[in-house]
């Protein structure tokens, strides 16, 4: 058997393993990615000499076509190379704006805006899902989703506990509507920020994929999505909209201000916060050279250093144990072991075998294969979690522009951004804010089965890919071209 079956056999068991849940997904990814380093070690399948994209920005993008635009890199270990292959940037991105989110949550300022979203929505369960969902999504738009869903879907089952009523109908809004939402931010979705990555280091792409051009380019796109999203639910839950909450004097008599312990840090912290988010668009305009996630983590950094709670029950060591408490390790160390994973696939060729498969069936037509982008990436991140997806198709797509330089590679990375971010709604494993929706939702009684997720999900996906058809139909060669 060829060498280099055995990285596809480890790449499927290692993900069966995933989607089955037996054990944390984790454990899981690096269980795989240990299986990898034996795998070089023992039968030397990998290419330690990798041809990779010049404009690649050194993230290990493969591209193995002939013709121009690549470099070869070489390493001295089989180990360093493995570790070349994560996108280190956008642990980055997820680490500061994690510490931002654990920051205003000692603070209780998430406790704070749930508390009133339930009081404006004076015990209406749709004015609930309208209120704590769009909250969910707007915050989407400055962190990442799966720390948003991280901070508001705890608060949320609770509050649906004290109203006795069923917390999936919230909870799945949420996590949906965030999904929806944050394909129009460059930072509220992980797939976005490693697509923006990707063209940060591409000299004719760079101006383009920045924190205003994904609010430029899919704003209008991603506000119509959301609507439509927010339709579907409405109609779907019909009947969940017409329960009356049992206990809703409680919620209006709470004084959402006890929630704020600390004031200062919350003032600060929010300070901070909007500065860093300011600068996410300053940098494009002042053409400063530094990158999303340092800002990120410069700013986390800053708003650590700032932090002085006046309460004599959280000093400064307590502070910094709750925030490292409340950073989900896990999950970044489960991204790492997913680039390695995928960065294993695409040196040893199997990524530019699915390139040259796409551009065989759908290159000879710019938009149709823009859209096909759309429909692949959104079946796919349905299947499995759509930031490893994104990670295995930005080499796809730049191996796409590499065999045929006279296709735009600009519609291409948008179509995946739609896809990637629409198609993650489908199901409990779509995207990894979906998953930690999921595992919140088993804490009370009514757990969100997948079952119950895909038919929210499921249409959700189809009703928002076409009106990114549409939309990628009418503005190809104009809104979404470099």
């Amino acid at each position: 058997m060829e060498p280099r079956v055995w990285v596809l056999i480890v790449f499927v068991a290692a993900f069966a393993l995933i989607l089955s849940e037996k054990v944390h997904r984790t454990i899981a990814a690096w269980f795989g990615c240990v299986c990898m380093l034996f795998l070089g070690i023992a039968m030397s399948v990998f290419h330690k000499c990798e041809t990779v994209a010049s404009e690649a920005g050194g993230h290990g993008i493969f591209a193995k076509f002939g013709g121009g635009g690549t470099v070869e890199i070489c390493h001295s270990t089989l180990e360093g190379m493995m570790l070349h292959w994560i996108h280190f940037d956008v642990i980055g991105l997820l680490l500061g704006m994690m510490i931002f989110a654990a920051l205003l949550e000692v603070s209780g300022f998430f406790e704070y805006v749930s508390i009133k979203a339930a009081k404006l929505s004076g015990g209406d369960p749709w004015k609930l899902v309208v209120y704590l969902g769009t909250f969910t999504t707007l915050l989407s738009l400055v962190i990442d989703n799966v720390t948003a869903i991280i901070i508001i879907a705890p608060v949320t089952l609770r509050i649906c506990q004290k109203l006795e009523i069923n917390p999936i109908p919230p909870l799945l809004a949420e996590a949906i509507l965030s999904d929806t939402g944050g394909v129009a931010s460059m930072v509220g979705d992980p797939p976005n920020v490693m697509i923006a990555s990707q063209a940060s280091g591409m000299d004719e792409l760079a101006d383009l994929f920045g924190f205003n051009g994904f609010l430029l380019r899919l704003g209008i796109l991603t506000f119509i999505a959301w609507i439509a999203t927010l339709g579907y639910l409405r109609y779907y839950y019909s009947e969940w909209r017409e329960s009356k909450p049992a206990h809703v004097e409680a919620i209006l008599e709470e004084d959402e201000w006890d929630c704020i312990e600390h004031p200062m840090l919350m003032k600060t912290t929010l300070w901070i916060l909007g500065a860093t988010v300011v600068m996410f668009s300053a940098t494009e305009f002042l053409h400063l050279h530094i990158e999303i996630h340092a800002l990120a983590l410069g700013g986390a950094g800053i708003a650590l250093v700032a932090a002085y709670p006046e309460h004599e029950d959280l000093p400064r060591h307590g502070l910094m144990h709750a925030v490292s408490e409340k950073v989900e390790w896990h999950a970044l160390l489960f991204f790492a072991g997913l680039f390695i994973l995928v960065g294993a696939m695409g040196n040893v060729g199997y990524l530019n075998e699915l390139a040259n498969w796409i551009f065989d069936n759908f290159g000879s037509d710019q938009v149709m294969l823009a859209v096909a982008i759309i429909w692949v990436s959104a079946i796919a991140s349905a299947i499995i979690d759509n930031i490893p997806f994104t990670a295995a198709m930005i080499p796809v797509i730049v191996a796409i522009g590499e065999a045929d330089p006279s296709i735009d590679m600009a519609p291409l990375f948008w179509a995946l951004a739609m896809g990637a971010g629409f198609g993650g709604n489908a199901t409990p494993i779509g995207s990894s804010a979906n998953v930690m929706t999921v595992s919140i939702s088993e804490r009370g009684p009514n757990p969100i089965t997948t079952k119950e997720w895909m038919r929210v999900g499921f249409p959700v996906m189809i009703i928002t890919c076409v009106v990114a058809t549409i939309f990628m139909i009418l503005f190809h060669g104009t809104l979404y071209s470099s």
